[in-house]
């Protein structure tokens, strides 16, 4: 059997041990590696999470030799990946029951067009090959040996209980990655994994999957809150419920058994996605949300003594003053525990990366100019003066040091830059 590598640049992501996992059950002597120091197989599977790291990786993955094949939330646009990238092979989409398709082209025992969900190079120009959803069932992941070490945002891993969202959300790779129908994991095949993560080093867990309550759901807003029960209470028996979070949780998707339940088995905190407070932004999001619904889901979350966390996008195209205005507002009614805020990334695939694939520069709050002349842009503008004041908007308000305000300065300089090169890649001027 074939000597195999799988990477991933910068992070252990779920994905990437899922696939090594699968290439170890097929009987391959498989490694997983975080950077890509010391890669010397045959045959590299490369897990690419960011757009940004086509371009950041890209000398690095075209000075490579042997079969090199991309997959992760990149291969949603097989064009732009091959754009940057000398690759043999771009998986789109799930890809865990397509390894051994792809072992077989990779000895030359097939054809790339063999390979269900495969993207190639031909004369013709880019070839993409129809695929379809992988089972629920799989194998367990390969957990590297130095998973301990990992913070993804504090945890050591996110661990997968089920794929797809219907959700609309026009800034959101999940239904176009996974699709609408939410699918649910075997809950003792989750266990099984959350024991075998815990015994090779992992401590701290999160939940992924899109919106964390939608596990064992069958509809859009169809909770099932029993099901989201049961899988904490399970999970937090091995873990510990200080050990477990559940983040990515939508406001109109949580009710009085789900925050009881979350209240019960985890640490005790609740992560909104809140996003805007102009309801005419939230609109245009598609996030099918009320800054009202907002309001309620907090004050909810409370009653159960959950320290409550939200995210915010700025910059988004369309905002304007009175919208900007309305999310400070909405920011200091909330007085949360934490607040994350983020200038909108047009990831490719979403409607918002059409949107600003096509938008004039002069239109684009990342490349309008601020009558306060402070940053470069309206966005990181509208970035730096939210998070500066969500410091003051707190539960528990956070004095201001000067080396606070340097890592806020430097946090919204380091968007503005991300976001900037992500659209000109969107764009094709890099």
């Amino acid at each position: 059997m074939s000597h195999v590598t799988v990477v991933t640049p910068e992070h252990y992501n779920y994905g990437s041990m899922l696939i090594a996992g699968a290439l170890r059950d097929l009987g391959h002597r498989v490694e997983i590696r975080k950077g890509f120091d010391g890669v010397n197989s045959g045959i590299v599977f490369i897990s690419l999470q960011s757009t940004i790291h086509l371009l950041r990786y890209r000398d690095i993955i075209n000075n490579m030799g042997g079969f090199r094949v991309v997959g992760g939330p990149v291969s949603i646009d097989p064009e732009m990946v091959f754009r940057y990238l000398d690759v043999d092979l771009v998986v789109m989409g799930e890809g865990e029951d397509k390894v051994g398709a792809v072992m077989e082209l990779a000895a030359g025992n097939c054809k790339p067009e063999d390979v269900p969900g495969a993207a190639f190079r031909s004369p013709e120009g880019i070839v993409v090959i129809e695929s379809s959803p992988c089972p629920m069932e799989r194998p367990l992941p390969l957990v590297p040996g130095d998973i301990s070490r990992e913070d993804i945002r504090g945890a050591s891993v996110y661990i997968e209980t089920h794929r797809g969202c219907p959700g609309n959300c026009t800034f959101c790779q999940v239904p176009e990655f996974f699709g609408r129908k939410v699918r649910s994991r075997p809950l003792e095949d989750i266990i099984r994994e959350v024991r075998e993560l815990k015994a090779s080093g992992a401590r701290r867990f999160a939940i992924s999957g899109g919106t964390g309550t939608l596990y064992g759901s069958s509809k859009f807003r169809g909770i099932d809150e029993d099901a989201f029960r049961d899988l904490l209470r399970r999970i937090s028996e091995v873990t510990g419920r200080r050990n477990l979070t559940v983040p990515d949780i939508r406001v109109d998707m949580v009710n009085p058994k789900i925050l009881e339940a979350i209240s019960e088995y985890t640490n005790g905190w609740v992560f909104y996605g809140i996003e805007s407070g102009s309801r005419r932004m939230l609109r245009k999001m598609k996030k099918g949300i009320t800054p009202d619904q907002v309001v309620e889901a907090v004050e909810l979350a409370r009653e159960y003594n959950l320290r409550v966390a939200g995210s915010f996008i700025v910059g988004y195209p369309g905002e304007d003053e009175e919208d900007y205005r309305k999310t400070i507002e909405l920011a200091d009614e909330l007085m949360l525990d934490d607040y994350f805020v983020s200038i909108a990334e047009p990831l490719p695939g979403t409607e918002l990366g059409e949107e600003v694939r096509k938008l004039p520069e002069d239109e684009n709050p990342v490349f309008m100019r601020s009558d306060e002349r402070r940053f470069d842009s309206v966005a990181e503008e509208r970035a730096f003066n939210l998070l500066l004041e969500s410091y003051v908007f707190r539960s528990v308000p956070v004095p201001m040091t000067s080396r606070l305000l340097k890592s806020i300065t430097e946090e919204v300089r380091q968007q503005q830059e991300h976001i900037r090169t992500v659209t000109w890649m969107l764009q094709g001027k890099l």
